[in-house]
């Protein structure tokens, strides 16, 4: 159940939402502690074109830090699943945009799926955190005496919802996520494209090289957006390009 009194900006909306128009449809996924609010603006670009969307609020988040802390990734897999399937009982082309762990999460679903999506768009895909593994190790040790730990404040500009803090219990389980989807990656085939930002210190900057590497099957296109940071869909300084190059690799795909 979506409960804005625990979210940074809650007055946006940030609940599920599935809005069925054409026959294409696209799977959106939000990343690590925020809501669908971080990809309804690619909704409405593609919405405004006949697009079908779905955007699942996924298991823990829009609710309380607490309750992220008890689910594990096959929670959010879960929901992803759910919704995938009945975004393909409604569509006759399907495709995937995922945000930071929302990609980590079309990459595992476009590796184990029957019916694989047409293509996807990873954003600041989270397939391998800035982190060194001491930092790995710490976030484990931590999470033995301690249920999470503030973010750096975000710009009062920035039009993202989500929880103030991180959960260190849901970090190991997107660590846990990645080391699964590193390993099943080979089997991708789809056509991807990816946006890195020059600003982002949430995750490697050597992400697209490694997509590559991995899924050596898939065409992974990338876009290098310099002024953008992990957000690059909701900041000012990067989401027009963004979203027009998204609607464009989507449209002629």
């Amino acid at each position: 159940m979506f409960d804005p009194k625990n979210l940074v900006n809650p007055h946006l909306d940030g609940d599920s939402f599935f809005e069925k128009r054409g026959g294409r449809g696209i799977l959106l996924l939000h990343g690590l502690t925020a809501t669908t609010n971080s990809v309804r603006p690619i909704a409405n670009s593609l919405s405004e074109l006949n697009w079908t969307t779905s955007a699942p609020l996924l298991p823990g988040h829009g609710d309380s830090l607490e309750k992220l802390s008890k689910t594990t990734w096959r929670d959010w897999a879960k929901r992803t699943e759910q919704c995938w399937h009945q975004l393909n009982e409604q569509c006759d082309e399907t495709f995937i945009v995922g945000e930071s762990a929302g990609g980590l999460l079309a990459l595992w679903l476009g590796c184990l799926q029957t019916i694989r999506p047409k293509s996807m768009v990873l954003v600041a895909p989270a397939l391998q955190l800035n982190l060194k593994n001491w930092e790995k190790q710490m976030i484990w040790l931590l999470s033995l005496f301690k249920s999470s730990f503030p973010k750096a404040k975000k710009t009062r500009s920035l039009q993202w919802q989500g929880y103030s803090e991180h959960s260190l219990k849901a970090i190991l389980q997107l660590i846990d996520l990645q080391n699964l989807v590193l390993e099943i990656l080979p089997q991708m085939q789809q056509k991807i494209l990816v946006f890195e930002g020059g600003h982002d210190d949430v995750i490697s900057p050597e992400v697209s090289n490694l997509l590559r590497k991995r899924a050596s099957r898939s065409e992974v296109q990338s876009i290098f957006v310099k002024e953008a940071g992990h957000h690059p869909m909701l900041e000012q300084t990067s989401q027009k390009y963004v979203l027009s190059e998204i609607v464009n690799f989507l449209q002629n795909s």
